[in-house]
């Protein structure tokens, strides 16, 4: 899954300065196609609808992966993650004019302009209560309107999903209500609700946050 956290591994530095290869360029295309392929666009159309970007707005997506929900932006879109081959993937096949992707960690990236919106997809459970804190009250400062996470519901699992869940890289994750407290420190929940993915394999959570000012 798509993942990004504001202190990324030890090895992230060394990792982000090499270069793509054909195999690491495969790596991230199989990554890519096979998530599309076990999860469909259902995942990918709540989001755009939560998101509900405009034209004139810029979107920050934060642990973007290869780059998939740029499409959920109709303006500005900046991807970030400290995955290069994620990243040069992204870029081969979504950079534009409008979209851009870079090797990053949020902590030390230029959010100078700030953003509009925001968008977390599946990315919370690989982060600690330490660094999901810190990464929330990051996007809280750079973030003007508003902020879409979602991630994976264990409490509404089915055998598939907990089996899944059980073998998923990430290490934290959270039932509904916690995913909540996490977020409502730092934002005012507005929306939140439940959904699957497109072959039913899998249900996540969807949280619409405003930023606590």
């Amino acid at each position: 899954m798509r993942c990004m956290s504001v202190s990324p591994p030890s090895d992230a530095a060394t990792a982000s300065r090499r270069a793509p290869t054909a195999a690491r360029f495969a790596r991230a295309g199989l990554f890519h196609y096979g998530r599309l392929l076990g999860n469909g666009y259902r995942v990918l159309a709540e989001v755009k609808a939560a998101l509900a970007a405009e034209p004139g707005e810029r979107v920050l997506d934060v642990g973007c992966g290869t780059g998939g929900y740029c499409v959920a932006v109709p303006g500005e879109y900046v991807g970030i993650d400290y995955d290069p081959d994620y990243v040069a993937f992204a870029r081969w096949r979504w950079g534009g004019r409008r979209r851009h992707f870079h090797v990053a960690d949020l902590a030390q990236f230029n959010a100078a302009a700030g953003f509009d919106r925001a968008m977390l997809v599946n990315c919370l459970h690989h982060l600690s209560d330490v660094v999901a804190a810190a990464v929330l009250a990051k996007l809280c400062q750079i973030v003007r309107r508003r902020v879409v996470v979602v991630d994976a519901d264990p409490e509404a699992s089915n055998w598939l999903q907990s089996f899944l869940l059980r073998h998923d890289r990430g290490e934290f994750i959270r039932p509904r209500a916690v995913q909540r407290a996490l977020l409502a420190a730092r934002f005012v929940v507005t929306a939140e609700g439940r959904f699957r993915n497109t072959p039913h394999t899998v249900v996540q959570t969807l949280f619409v946050c405003e930023p606590k000012r």
